[in-house]
Parts: C-alpha cells; structure tokens; sequence
C-alpha cells in the first residue's frame, strides 16, 4: 500500500479507552505492532514524510496546564500506555533509520458524526432524549476542544510541511472547558433546563 506514496498517515488504531482493560493485548498488537509495520513499510519503500497521529491521552492527568510537548508521558490505560510505546517506535525509526516522521498529538477532537461515547453527543443525546434531566461523570473535569475540521487541517500541515521530523506537535486550542461549562452551552443552545445528575466517582 505504500509503494509509490508521498506521504503516509497513519491513524490506525484501536481507541475505547475503557476496552483496553478488558483486551489489552489487542492494544498493543495493533498500536504497538501496528505502527510498527507502518514505520517498517515507510522505511523500506523510502516514503518522504510520514505523519504519526498519537493522542493526547498519553500526558494523563494533566500536571500542567496548557499542556506542552515537553509534558511527561503517563500511561494511565493500557491505551495510552500502547500510543506511548508507538510513538516512541516513531521517534526511534527517526533516530536509528532517520525515517521522516512527525508525530501529531491532537486534543478532544469533536464535530459532526462523532461517538456517542464522547462527552458533547452525550449530552446532547441525552437531552434530546429526555429534556428535564441530564445524567453526567465530574462536572469540573476539563477538556481541550478541538473542531474536527481544524485537527484535520493540523494534519493536513504536518504533512504537506517540511520540517519537524522526529520531533511532536500539539493539536489543541490551549483552552480549557468543564464538563460544567460544555453543559451550559448545550443547554442555552437547546434553550432547555435540566436537572443534573452528577456521578464523580
């Protein structure tokens, strides 16, 4: 599949956080492993650019905020835990081969037919569902939200650019929205009162 191509992105990856606890090694077979045949298959055909999307789950909780590049990875879940071996692997093929990949960390990407599990179709599902009550995790956690269109534009930069081989780049506005905050924009939108059921453990 790469034979012939300009540039590579590679996006393959197993994501439910909460599936990774049940089948982790499913996690590292295709995240871990996976990249790996991408950077191998890259290396090999002597593709000019390849693009490595990571996540920004591999910082875990934040310890500062906004989050930079030089954040300490923490593998809070075997899935971050699998996004930090990869990108690792990425930095090696660099550092060994100097294969031409930059790595992307985008932040909380959100926008039109996204799952149902992340937190802004939650809301608004629920919402449209049932008016009067909103059932939610901590209200005061918060999230960098990124438009799906401008993760897809920082891609698209990071490969038609020249430059950055090796190194990481945040996607994400620096900005941080609560659950609280998110909350109140859908509902002003919706012009709509819930009660909120709040479940912070």
């Amino acid at each position: 599949l790469c034979e012939g191509a300009d540039i590579v992105i590679h996006l393959a990856a197993l994501i439910t956080i909460p599936y990774s606890y049940v089948a982790p090694r499913s996690y590292i077979e295709t995240n871990v492993l996976g990249t790996q045949n991408v950077l191998e298959a890259v290396r090999s055909q002597g593709i000019p650019r390849m693009v490595h999307i990571s996540t920004s789950e591999v910082y875990g909780s934040a310890q500062t905020i906004p989050i930079s590049e030089s954040h300490p990875l923490v593998g809070q879940s075997p899935y971050s835990a699998s996004k930090i071996a990869a990108d690792q692997l990425a930095y090696s093929y660099w550092s060994s081969f100097e294969t031409p990949v930059v790595t992307v960390r985008p932040f909380n990407t959100y926008g039109p037919r996204q799952s149902n599990r992340a937190v802004i179709p939650t809301i608004v599902s629920q919402l449209l569902d049932h008016p009067d009550y909103v059932e939610l995790g901590a209200l005061d956690t918060t999230r960098d939200l990124t438009y799906v269109e401008d993760t897809a534009a920082g891609i698209v930069a990071a490969a038609l650019g020249t430059g950055g081989e090796g190194e990481v780049f945040n996607l994400g506005t620096g900005d941080e929205w609560s659950v609280r905050d998110i909350l109140a924009t859908i509902t002003g939108i919706l012009d709509v009162s819930p009660q909120i059921r709040e479940d912070a453990s």
